[in-house]
This record gives C-alpha cells, sequence and structure tokens, in this order.
C-alpha cells in the first residue's frame, strides 16, 4: 500500500499571512492589467456554446492575459449529471444584474452582465491599463490525500484607491463531458453528442468575496499560504468527479465598494500547479490512449501516462494489466522518470474485436509496492486485408475534397507510427457543392501493417451538403482496394494488413537476452534493448514474419562482508536471479567462505535462459594483539591530519594498515609525538607503540 504524505494538515482549509520583503513567485516590475471574463451560462442554454466559443478566442487570441470562467446557475443549469452548480455562483449571479445568458462580467467594472458582442471591447479596455498589483503563485497537489498546498504572492507596484483589498482564488475543471444545448453550434467541443465542457467554475478556496489583505500601497508584499482538501465530487444531487489532472487555480485581487461584492478586479493569474509528496517516489497514471503503433492483430499498443509525483527519480515499474477481466498479464518497464515529470510507457495488450476494458495497474516501483489503478475502455475494429500484385507497389491514394478542404486532413501510418505520407489542408472551393480530387503515391510492401487516417476539424467529414468527397486506395492494376465515403464526421480510420497472395509467408517467434544479436533471414538485430520487436522481411522469396522477444538480464547483486580477520568465515548471498552458479562450483543462493588471504569471489545468476553476473572482493585482515598494562593515549580519533601519540618512555611509533601492510616506522625516544597523516588515505589505520622496556599499546585510528 501506499504510504500517506506525513508534511500535509487533516484541515479543510488553513491560511497564513507574512508580510515579508522577498518573493518568491510574483514579479515586482510593473505589469498591464490581466483580465477575467467570468461567463453565466448552463446546459440548457442554447445560444450559451456560441458565447463559449467567442470566450475561447478572446482567450487564444490574448495568452497568459485573459482567464475565462464558467459560471453555471439558474434555470438553465439543471441538477441532473452533470450538475455544475455551485453556491459560489449563486452567490455571483444575486450580486450582479444578469439580464440574458450568455452574459458575463469582465473584471467585474460593471455592476450589469454583457452581451457576448461587447466581450472584446471590455476585455481590451482593461488589458491596456496599469495594474496596481501583481499577482503569482503555486499549487502543489498530493495525489495520495487530493491535499492542494497553495501559495499565493501579490505585490504593489502602486498604491491602491483602498486600504483593504480582497485576494480570491477559484478552482476550474477542465474536460469534463456531458449534455449541452446547441452544443453542435461549438464543433471544437462537441463529439458525438456530447459536450467537453471547460473552465468550470467548481469551488473558491477563499470566502465568497475574498480573503482581506493589506497594506495596499506601492512595494508592499503580501504572502498567504492555504491548504484545500479537494472532494471527490462536487455537486448534490449529481455531483461530478474532480479530477486533479484537469484542475486549474486562478488568483486575482478585488477591491472593496461598501455595499457591494468586491469589485473591480485589479489584477488576475493562473497559478503553476503541478501534482508532488514528499514520498520517495509516487508514480500516478495520468491517462491511456491508444499508442502511435499499431498490429494488424489483436494485440494493440497504449500509451500510459506515467506522473512521477515523488521527490526521486523512478527507474522501474511492474506493471500488470487485464482486459475485460480475463487473466493478468505482468509487464516490465525500465527507464527514467525524474521528479514531477511525465513518462509514456508503451504496452502491448491483447484485445478482442469489439469495446473492451483495460485494467492497468502499477503494483511496484523501484521495488516498492504500489497501488495505481486506472481503467480505459479500448476499441478494437479489426484491420482490412489490402491486396498488392507484387513484394512491393507503388499505390495511389485519392481525395475528393468538399467545398470545405481546409477542414480536411488525411495521413498514411506505418506501422511503428511514422508518416508514410500525409495531405492537406486544402483550399476552400468556390460554389455551395464543390468538389476537386487530389491523388498522391506511395510505395508500400507486402507484410506491411499501415493505418489510414482522415479528419475533419468542423466535425462533418466531406460530403453532402457541401460536396459528395470520399477517399480511396487504388493498387497497380487499378483495383480499389480502400473505399471510404465522405460521411466520416470528425474522423475515420482503418488498418491494413498489405498481402500478396503468390507469396510465402513463415511466422518466426525468436527469443534472445539483452546483449545477444539476431541476424537470420535478412533480420539484423545488432544489441537491442528488452523489448518486443516486430518486423517482416522477404528472404529468398519467402515472407518472414518476426515476433522477436529481447529479455532483460537479470540484475546480479551480492551482499556480505567484505573484510575478515584470518581464520575467521564470512556469509555471501546472491539475489535478482532465479538459479545461481558460484566461482567456487556451488549453486545454493548463500555460499560460506573462510579465505586465507584478500580473495575475489563471483556468481552468474540465471532467468528465463539470460544471465548476469557480480563479484566481491573479501579482504583478509591481520590481527595485533595489544598489551593493555602499558599508559598511553593517542588524539584527537578521528583525525583530519595530526594526531598526538602520548606514552612514558616512548622508543618508536609504527602505522600498520588493516592488512599487515608497514606504513611507517618511526624512532621517537620521547614522551610526546605529533604524527602525521595528512598525506594518508582516509580509511582505519592500527598505531603500535613500543617504549624502551619493549612494551607495546596498539590503537585503531581514522583517517578523516
Amino acid at each position: 500500500m501506499r504510504k500517506k504524505s506525513i508534511f500535509l494538515a487533516l484541515m479543510s482549509m488553513l491560511f497564513l499571512t507574512n508580510n515579508l520583503v522577498a518573493q518568491d513567485y510574483v514579479s515586482t516590475q510593473p505589469q498591464k492589467r490581466k483580465a477575467l471574463l467570468e461567463e453565466f451560462t448552463g446546459r440548457n442554454c442554447q445560444n450559451c456554446p456560441m458565447g463559449h466559443m467567442v470566450a475561447n478566442n478572446l482567450v487564444l487570441n490574448n495568452p497568459d492575459n485573459l482567464y475565462a470562467v464558467n459560471v453555471h446557475l439558474g434555470h438553465y443549469s439543471p441538477t441532473s449529471y452533470p450538475n455544475f452548480n455551485t453556491d459560489m455562483g449563486e452567490a455571483i449571479y444575486g450580486a450582479f444584474d444578469i439580464t440574458a445568458y450568455p452574459h458575463a462580467i469582465i473584471n467585474r467594472t460593471t455592476s450589469y452582465s454583457l452581451s457576448r458582442d461587447q466581450w472584446y471591447i471590455y476585455v481590451n479596455e482593461q488589458l491596456a491599463q496599469n495594474a496596481e498589483c501583481n499577482v503569482d503563485g503555486e499549487v502543489m497537489i498530493d495525489p495520495s490525500t487530493r491535499m492542494a498546498s497553495i501559495n499565493v504572492e501579490v505585490y504593489y507596484t502602486a498604491n491602491s484607491s483602498s486600504n483593504t483589498n480582497y485576494l480570491n482564488i477559484y478552482m476550474l475543471q477542465d474536460s469534463i463531458w456531458g449534455s449541452q444545448a446547441g452544443g453542435s453550434d461549438n464543433p471544437m467541443q462537441y463529439d458525438n453528442g456530447y459536450y467537453c465542457h471547460m473552465h468550470v467554475l467548481r469551488a473558491a478556496i477563499t470566502p465568497t468575496w475574498g480573503d482581506a489583505i493589506s497594506p495596499t500601497t506601492a512595494g508592499k508584499l503580501i504572502k498567504k499560504t492555504y491548504q484545500y482538501q479537494i472532494p471527490q465530487t462536487i455537486g448534490s444531487p449529481n455531483g461530478v468527479e474532480v479530477d486533479i489532472n484537469n484542475l486549474t487555480f486562478l488568483a486575482f485581487v478585488t477591491e472593496k465598494y461598501d455595499g457591494t461584492p468586491t469589485r473591480p478586479i485589479l489584477n488576475v493569474k493562473d497559478l503553476h500547479t503541478f501534482q508532488g509528496t514528499l514520498q520517495s517516489i509516487y508514480p500516478t497514471i495520468t491517462s491511456i490512449a491508444p499508442s502511435q503503433k499499431f498490429h494488424c492483430s489483436n494485440e494493440k499498443v497504449i500509451s500510459v501516462s506515467v506522473y512521477n509525483a515523488g521527490i526521486n527519480s523512478i527507474t522501474s515499474m511492474e506493471i500488470e494489466t487485464r482486459v475485460n477481466n480475463g487473466s493478468v498479464v505482468k509487464h516490465t518497464w525500465e527507464g527514467v522518470i525524474p521528479s514531477h515529470e511525465t513518462k509514456e510507457v508503451e504496452i502491448e495488450v491483447e484485445v478482442p474485436a469489439g469495446s473492451s476494458n483495460v485494467r492497468v495497474e502499477i503494483v511496484k516501483a523501484n521495488d516498492q509496492d504500489f497501488e495505481e489503478v486506472a481503467n480505459t475502455t479500448l476499441q478494437n475494429n479489426g484491420w482490412e486485408e489490402m491486396e498488392i500484385n507484387s513484394v512491393e507497389e507503388e499505390v495511389t491514394i485519392e481525395i475528393m475534397q468538399d467545398k470545405y478542404g481546409n477542414q480536411t486532413t488525411w495521413k498514411l501510418l506505418a506501422s511503428n507510427g511514422s508518416v508514410i505520407t500525409s495531405g492537406g489542408p486544402y483550399t476552400m472551393l468556390s460554389g455551395a457543392s464543390a468538389t476537386k480530387l487530389h491523388e498522391v503515391k506511395a510505395n508500400i510492401s507486402a507484410g506491411d501493417c499501415i493505418k489510414f487516417v482522415i479528419e475533419d476539424v468542423n466535425g462533418n467529414g466531406i460530403c453532402c451538403n457541401y460536396g459528395e468527397g470520399y477517399y480511396r486506395i487504388i493498387n497497380a492494376n487499378g483495383k480499389v482496394v480502400l473505399d471510404g465515403d465522405g460521411a466520416f464526421g470528425s474522423k475515420a480510420e482503418h488498418i491494413l494488413s498489405v498481402v500478396y497472395d503468390e507469396i510465402e509467408t513463415e511466422n518466426v517467434d525468436v527469443q534472445i537476452c539483452e546483449g545477444e544479436s539476431y541476424t537470420e533471414y535478412g533480420f539484423e538485430f545488432i544489441n537491442p534493448e528488452a523489448g518486443v520487436y516486430h518486423e517482416s522481411n522477404l528472404y529468398d522469396e519467402i515472407l518472414y514474419i518476426l515476433n522477436l522477444t529481447v529479455v532483460a538480464n537479470p540484475e546480479v547483486v551480492i551482499e556480505g562482508a567484505t573484510t575478515v580477520e584470518a581464520g575467521e568465515s564470512v556469509t555471501l548471498t546472491a539475489s535478482g536471479a532465479d538459479a545461481y552458479l558460484w566461482s567456487t562450483g556451488e549453486s545454493s543462493v548463500s555460499i560460506t567462505v573462510a579465505p586465507e588471504e584478500t580473495t575475489t569471489y563471483s556468481v552468474v545468476g540465471t532467468t528465463d535462459g539470460c544471465e548476469g553476473s557480480a563479484e566481491i572482493t573479501v579482504e583478509v585482515t591481520v590481527g595485533i594483539d595489544e598489551n593493555t598494562n602499558i599508559n598511553a593515549n593517542i588524539y584527537p580519533n578521528p583525525t583530519n591530519g595530526e594526531l598526538m601519540v602520548e606514552c612514558n618512555r616512548m622508543r618508536e611509533v609504527m602505522v600498520i594498515m588493516p592488512n599487515g601492510q608497514m606504513v611507517e616506522n618511526i624512532i621517537v625516544n620521547d614522551d610526546r609525538f605529533v604524527l602525521d597523516m595528512s598525506a594518508y588515505k582516509p580509511g582505519v589505520y592500527y598505531v603500535k607503540i613500543m617504549t624502551k622496556d619493549n612494551e607495546m599499546k596498539v590503537y585503531k585510528s581514522v583517517r578523516m
């Protein structure tokens, strides 16, 4: 099980204020004002998608300067799923004069709402002004506890007209799919009857009208820290899941007018948001999607996005997949995912025809047990055979565009996801139902697995009211081997297995170990990395289809003492493999040795026929008897250089290494002596003191 982070407080919200002179996030340079567009909308509002389009275009034209918020409320916002209504939205709605939908307020500069044809004017008016303050910060979300740690800074570059201002923090969520009246009017957010709701107001971290801050004079810096427990769902009834991977936090500062809500907004900024914990490693699955790679078989490739929320790099993972509650399939991944970064991990899964549920679970990371689970639905529409007339052939791709050719693109892909050829977008034609034919040549080979993809950005294909378009692939003999009409909506895909009936094919299944090479039947894999490889090659008039599995060699480690005294024994234990063979001839996991001199022992470990090795050197030291009857002393111990040696009637001092080798033998003839060890290598030494009466005292001294 995961270990919970210990640094987050068990409270829903806490804030602290510090008026410090040093800022961590916010700029101290004067800036132009940024703008917040709060759009009042609802799922039953037929015209609201047109308002979304206007807001989206304004944001795209003013990146990092304009932020949009969709506030769902009122009779146009039903409580059926997904219910976006919030108390915060109702409070804003009640405080302003909202006369119609879709309407909005821009930086809360008016007490009444504005129609969408006015938004452009008011946004540009705000962006042209100088801001009295700057605001910035960051949000770290602990995925194990769903606690958000929020740090916000406000720096005043000029005096506010009010002695007290108000800091507000919104939490927004993107990519929530649900119903929307008039959704098809905004095709960028509409797909097959569902609407993708963006920048939806889900919660306010601060009180409804903000958190009071002061002083508000030029040169003042205000810091605030909040802890917010992110709920699993928001909304009652029919609440919507709060997906921590699709959250945005906005911070903005408002002035205060007596008797009205806090307004206007002086400045606004989205806060840098990332996932993190104080745990050493913490893998989270942020998404699962079909990979660009594909096969002409039921074996499909999925791309799993793994985010490392921990503070150390992830270097290995054990992943289990299960399709439709079938048997568990284990996968091993090795690589590097640095702290707070994402890596796409590709996994092959066997998926039957139709729609299947695929469960992906990370069970180990860096040999630590985890339970990170994600599910996705994968569609296997199979593949089609495409006949050609020779081993290699030039085919013709025909695209009959409709009037709006500027909306159409297509590509032909190899099985590794690389583009063989592509086309579009094309020019827009005059005439209500005009069409134009485009032809492109491409070379393909028998045994290839290819994919043809055509897309229309407006989601209405290349047909019908705007001209009867189509797409085709034709072989060298003029036979149509792929025939598609233009009524494909937003996208059509075809996986094609290229076949040549007159050629003999043979499947080759090979497993080798990492570090080995495979060079049969014209294939040339020289020291490939661990993984699974699929390739085809025509060799001696036979088409060989290769499935090559490269197994990673086991990483063998030996544990045990590396220093013993003569006559003592030590137990050495190997790990990391299934079977072992030691240099002593033994085949057990552990061996016990009693070397008479310094000796190096090695072991070869074997797993699935692949070998890894390790070795260890056991150093034999010489014991030295001590005479404790004489009065002597050395200090300081350990030492960085000089060692004071004191003993009555001292004759000589000897320095001996643990293996018995003499380092120095110094004639002293005094009761005190400074031994200079500054030139010694760091380590343990024996200091042997001999008196004029042939008495001896031995000390261990450590050179730092």
